[in-house]
């Protein structure tokens, strides 16, 4: 077991070069993430069956790598600091939060950030600002993105 763990280590990089990691550090954690992975290969891997072990292992290596950038990425998202309003249920951001917008959003932007963290909707934000659902969630979106690239500086 210790040799197909050695022997397919080029594989775990490969795969981790695929997903472009940005730093050492994401890295390093990829191919953690991707040695887990082949172990799990190696553990279910049955050499009786004929097969090459380098495409069966494929899959639980990349499956692994996946579920550790869903974990990094949730917990990379902005600190919003929303407090829930007991009574009406939505959220409200304090200051702290209005800190990291950048200036360059469009008052529509703006506006579509606060309808969200009151609770509402895209239907009852699109309503409200008299656009249509999809222009709603793209302006949603371009916003999102404004205030992480502004905060990843």
């Amino acid at each position: 077991m210790k040799d197909l763990l050695e022997e397919n280590m080029g594989l775990v990089i490969s795969v981790v070069n695929r997903f472009n990691p940005k730093n050492t550090t994401e890295r390093d954690d990829y191919i953690q993430a991707g040695r887990i992975g082949l172990w799990k290969a190696i553990d279910k891997f049955c050499v009786d069956r004929g097969t090459k072990f380098s495409p069966y292992a494929w899959n639980p290596i990349r499956w692994e790598i996946m579920k550790e950038i869903r974990s990094y990425m949730k917990h990379k998202h902005l600190p919003l600091n929303l407090e829930n309003d007991d009574d009406s249920g939505a959220y409200t951001a304090d200051e702290s939060f209005w800190e990291l917008v950048p200036s360059d959003l469009t008052a529509d932007e703006k506006s579509v950030i606060q309808f969200r963290l009151e609770g509402y909707n895209f239907k009852e934000i699109s309503e409200k600002i008299g656009r249509s659902r999809a222009v709603t969630k793209k302006l949603f979106n371009c916003a999102v993105k404004k205030i992480r690239d502004n905060n990843e500086e």
